[in-house]
């Protein structure tokens, strides 16, 4: 284990402690924590920490909502395209933030494809609906992101299940909902809750949704009050000491989430080798027209956002608020035309790839030393390894740019800067994709092994690594989606030859270029949607 401390220690830890002791210190550098009491005792920031936890928890909920049932027809039904879906509703996961947001401005907006939908159906002057700038713009938004989560950490382990239990449960008279909440449900609880409890991970550290969808103030976050105090106030130190409380409370659910996941990996034992029903079936049942009212919902939440840029995307505006028409200009522009945009994009594909070239050994030795670790204390170690998972990338960028700036080597600006903060911020999802495996492996069987004169390497290479193949895929293929659609740190380390898709479409967003954005936007919905789609080819889902 102590390679991989080694390099968390350099690349995690030692920038995060360079930013989280200015809230630790006061002026002369003494260890203090009367800042972090005087935001404990401020109303102001009380009311934002409590904002922060309200919208997590409610964001949790509308997530899981939409993702049970979900998970339920990815995991009970085959169908034609089944596949194809499963890598569609996985998208909007591996998406930067600015993406999210484009799509719902461009949807959801006043003058968006819907509103003007309807104001066009009732004859209206008026927008019906005024979603974004709101408590409700955020919800969504933060459901948009997380629903896919509990979608496939739920439907893996629903898939697997025995379904001898559920027979029996009926020949014994348990039918519909009391079938579900005495038999399913504690069988699948640990997942729900492990899928919960990372979502509000990822809801409590959300930045660009709450900061844009938002509005204003009024719904103002950590990560936003953190931003606020470092980047306009100038309040490093202050700004520290709420970020530590961020990291605190959000490392309090990551160890919890650790938890849940090692029980879902002992839970029971688990089958893939049966018989799923048609679709067909479930659509000929009086239980088919939810199916028909959850695939509508999801078409206007979820889809229609991602929609909604690509059909832009395909559109040329004639003059500043000239009349638009169909085009593929900025297609042709991206592939003849400009150099820059080009660039950025094989920019995405270079870091992706020396991602999985860091990532993958590097969460596959934790996620390996830490199966063969039954100790009580394994918990609180895995832990500290998956903390980058409980850290915002923003934090993390900031961090850098402090811990490295008086190095004689230089490290910000650089493109291996870029690849080792990616490399951080994704190789937890190695290590959640690999480890599960690691425990499914029976000891019965490396003892058999080792019976025969194996030692530890050709265990490792010739019986265990064949046997995790597919959870290695899963690892790699996500690693490779999180390092391409990763703006926060790259915005704040990239320097002008090293532009990602993410910072070139902040930087046509910020130039009012709302078509090339989205452009830039599908190519990189395009690439995230090939690599999920080899997740489920053959690869393990994550959980």
């Amino acid at each position: 284990m102590s390679g991989p401390l080694i390099f968390l220690f350099f690349f995690f830890y030692y920038p995060l402690s360079s930013i989280l002791q200015g809230g630790l210190t006061d002026d002369q550098g003494r260890f203090t924590i009367s800042r972090i009491g005087s935001i404990l005792s401020d109303p102001y920031y009380r009311g934002i920490i409590y904002f922060t936890v309200k919208q997590a928890f409610l964001s949790t909920l509308l997530s899981i909502s939409l993702g049970l049932p979900g998970a339920y027809l990815l995991a009970k039904y085959d169908f034609r395209g089944k596949n194809v879906i499963r890598a569609l509703t996985t998208i909007p996961f591996v998406l930067p933030s600015i993406i999210v947001v484009l799509g719902f401005v461009r949807f959801f907006g006043n003058n968006g494809i819907l509103n003007r939908l309807l104001m066009g159906l009732f004859r209206v002057e008026e927008p019906p609906l005024r979603i974004l700038y709101s408590m409700k713009a955020i919800l969504l938004a933060h459901a948009f992101y997380n629903f896919p989560i509990c979608i496939r950490i739920v439907s893996a382990l629903w898939s697997r299940l025995n379904p001898d239990f559920e027979d029996a449960a009926r020949s014994m008279g348990a039918h519909g909902f009391r079938l579900f909440r005495e038999v399913t449900l504690p069988r699948i609880l640990p997942a729900i809750l492990a899928s919960g409890a990372l979502i509000f991970i990822f809801c409590l550290l959300s930045f660009a949704i709450v900061m844009v969808l938002g509005g204003g103030p009024r719904f103002t976050t950590l990560e936003v009050e953190v931003y606020r105090l470092a980047k306009v106030s100038v309040d490093l130190k202050m700004g520290s000491a709420l970020a530590l409380i961020g990291s605190f409370l959000s490392s309090i659910f990551l160890y919890l989430y650790i938890r849940l996941q090692r029980k879902m990996s002992f839970a029971e034992e688990i089958t893939a080798n049966f018989e799923r029903k048609r679709l067909s079936v479930l659509l000929k049942q009086p239980a088919g027209i939810f199916f028909v009212l959850y695939m509508l919902l999801i078409a206007v939440l979820i889809i229609a956002p991602m929609a909604a840029v690509v059909y832009t995307s395909f559109l040329k505006r004639s003059g500043w608020g000239g009349s638009t028409a169909y085009s593929l200009d900025w297609y042709m522009r991206l592939i003849f035309a400009s150099g820059l945009y080009t660039r950025s994009i094989l920019n995405s594909l270079f870091f992706g790839f020396m991602t999985i070239l860091f990532a993958l050994p590097l969460g596959t030795l934790i996620a390996y030393l830490g199966s063969r670790r039954e100790k009580k204390n394994s918990s609180i170690l895995e832990s500290l390894m998956m903390l980058p998972m409980g850290v915002s990338s923003i934090m993390l960028g900031l961090g850098y740019i402090k811990a490295f700036q008086g190095f004689p080597v230089k490290i910000t600006g650089s493109w291996y800067a870029i690849v080792l903060a990616h490399t951080v911020i994704s190789y937890p999802f190695v290590i959640r994709s690999v480890s599960s495996m690691f425990r499914k492996i029976k000891p019965s069987l490396l003892e058999a092994a080792r019976s025969l004169g194996a030692d530890s390497w050709q265990l490792f290479w010739q019986l265990e690594l064949p046997l995790i193949r597919g959870s290695l895929i899963t690892g790699a293929a996500f690693a490779f989606a999180i390092s391409i659609g990763e703006i926060n740190a790259t915005l704040m380390l990239a320097g002008p030859q090293a532009m990602t898709i993410p910072v070139a479409i902040y930087r046509l967003i910020s130039s009012y270029n709302f078509i090339g954005a989205c452009a830039m936007g599908t190519i990189l919905m395009a690439i995230s949607f090939l690599t999920f789609l080899i997740i489920d080819r053959v690869g393990e889902g994550i959980g």
